[in-house]
């Protein structure tokens, strides 16, 4: 690529990066860090704190960065990922702007855009939900690649840069600087937001226009933090958790057009639930649902949960896509009017839709720990997608009826099935009481599931609790017993962390199962049901040695399983 001349913070010609955010920016320290980490690195993490409710700036940083160092780059490109955890509309957004960014090269510079990347070029990954998981689309070359994300996943410390409040001194010198206002009202300021530069910088816009004064809006906050939320009477906080984590999993927050059709179509069934300004202000997808969910709870007419059901139901249909998040929404708006009516028990996260109900009971998901736990005995491990999602709960149906006949009562008769887990909300929690403590890890193997953060995770936690077991323990305890739920394609790599455990089920001298597990469950029949009580006899045998629990803080500690596999696909 040719380097034409360029003023300082001129962008190069070969960009989408956004206009450099307002002027209240601050991070010189964090951003020169940025910097510096990106001289010794190729990638840089730059993430939010750990269980911090709100982001600070990541996004914004990583813009400013850009705009800052420019002239150290000759094609600066930014990838917004929004927050997407679905691995397939992760690739597809990735794959358009690949397509733009190539457009753009070609029209440039007059060639095609081809061959590795260079170390005069930076690439940022913006919103990432998984940091492991984006790693598979990064280019090969040397570009300089940036990614911002609330969480850290397993980056080494040497390629993060966290990006926590503004510290009060800093927040109000900007505030005095860029805002024009005295000490005492950018203290006002500096105290009440407690160091968030979004919140910060808007209630600076706002008293600097003359529209509230810093009093005001501090005594505003402090009423609204003495508060009580405002929820409807009897919806419980793992319901609203729930509905929360389908919408965002869903087709109607695939983008600001799938969500701008879906508003739409509440509008048009009543009134009074959207709030007009979800569109236009400056909010995540996450924020824009919670506003809407916050609209739709505090209304008096539980019809208003109906239209919401309604509305999924539209936009999943004419995208043809997510029909699963979508009848999962209805099933749990089902429950809850059902529940307020006093016709049925509190709803169970994941109870199984009505409309899909078989002959066999729906599978259990463990409990909040209480003063007497039931453990799961085994825990059902899968890429989650709407593709299969139905034959998944079926064959995990299975294994239930089929251990709650074999398994003796002493060691429980639970099953836990990993499905819509969301990183950040309730389901997380759930998750990891039950991969801490669960017997048998039962993984339902294709070639994604290699690459899925909560996968790898949760054989990561298998393994260290098997290699935990005192080594004077005669026999090591087997917890992990693969599914070929579907097996790869001729000639893909086995994980090294696979290779030890892909061959732990005992079939006892019986011809082992070579095709793919999926067939069976479509097809049903008796070739299913030998195969279900094969492998509920290995589970019963596994069970007969014990495996020792762990500690709940180190299950997001434990390095993750199949780093071969993920690193190669860089």
């Amino acid at each position: 690529m040719s380097v034409p001349r360029r003023q300082p913070r001129q962008l190069p010609p070969i960009s989408n990066l956004p206009p450099l955010p307002a002027p209240f920016v601050g991070r010189d320290e964090e951003i020169a860090d940025t910097h510096q980490r990106l001289t010794d690195h190729v990638t840089v993490l730059v993430h939010d704190p750990e269980g911090r409710p709100h982001g600070y700036g990541t996004s914004q940083l990583a813009i400013s960065y850009g705009h800052l160092y420019t002239l150290h780059y000759q094609l600066i490109w930014l990838f917004d990922c929004g927050q997407e955890t679905d691995p397939a509309r992760l690739a597809d957004r990735v794959e358009k702007e690949t397509e733009r960014l190539s457009e753009a090269f070609e029209k440039s510079l007059g060639e095609p855009l081809d061959g590795p990347t260079a170390a005069d070029w930076l690439f940022i990954y913006d919103n990432v939900a998984e940091p492991d998981g984006i790693r598979r689309h990064f280019p090969e070359g040397n570009a300089r690649i940036l990614v911002t994300s609330r969480f850290t996943g397993t980056w080494d410390e040497r390629e993060r840069v966290c990006v926590g409040p503004l510290g009060r001194a800093e927040s109000v010198r900007l505030l005095k600087e860029n805002m024009s206002l005295d000490q005492l009202q950018a203290a006002h300021l500096a105290d009440t937001f407690g160091g968030h530069p979004k919140q910060i910088v808007r209630a600076g816009e706002a008293v600097l226009a003359g529209r509230v004064t810093a009093e005001e809006i501090a005594t505003v906050v402090e009423i609204a933090w003495l508060a009580p939320p405002q929820r409807r009477a009897g919806v419980p906080d793992g319901v609203r958790t729930s509905l929360r984590s389908c919408l965002l999993r869903s087709a109607v927050c695939r983008d600001s057009g799938s969500y701008g059709r879906f508003t739409e179509a509440l509008r048009r069934r009543t009134t009074g639930i959207v709030p007009r300004d979800v569109l236009t202000s400056d909010m995540t997808m996450a924020e824009r649902v919670d506003v809407l969910l916050d609209a739709v709870f505090e209304q008096e007419d539980p019809a208003a949960l109906r239209v919401l059901a309604d509305a999924v139901e539209e936009e999943t249909e004419s995208s043809g896509s997510g029909r699963q998040m979508a009848a999962t929404v209805r099933r749990i708006v089902d429950e809850l009017l059902e529940d307020q009516r006093g016709t049925s028990a509190p709803p169970t996260p994941l109870a199984h839709h009505p409309a899909r109900a078989r002959s066999l009971p729906p599978p259990r998901s463990v409990p909040e720990p209480t003063a007497e736990k039931e453990y799961p005995f085994f825990f059902t491990s899968w890429h989650n997608r709407d593709a299969d999602g139905d034959e998944v709960q079926y064959f995990h149906q299975l294994l239930e009826k089929e251990v709650a006949v074999k398994l003796p009562a002493r060691l429980g008769k639970t099953g836990f099935l990993d499905w819509n887990m969301e990183p950040g909300t309730k389901w997380e929690s759930l998750l990891v009481e039950a991969i801490r403590t669960t017997r048998i890890l039962v993984p339902l193997i294709t070639e994604d599931y290699f690459t899925r953060e909560w996968c790898r995770r949760e054989w990561a936690v298998m393994v260290q609790r098997m290699a935990n077991v005192d080594a004077a323990q005669s026999q090591e305890p087997i917890a992990i017993l693969p599914v070929f739920w579907v097996r790869p394609m001729e000639g893909w790599r086995t994980p090294e962390d696979f290779g030890l455990y892909q061959h732990r089920v005992r079939w006892d001298g019986e011809k082992a199962y070579d095709g793919h597990v999926y067939d069976l469950v479509r097809d049903k029949g008796q070739p299913l049901t030998e195969y279900v009580r094969s492998l509920v006899r290995a589970m019963v045998k596994a069970a007969a040695t014990p495996l020792p629990q762990l500690d709940r803080h180190k299950v997001m500690r434990v390095p993750l399983a199949f780093r071969d596999v993920n690193e190669s696909s860089r």
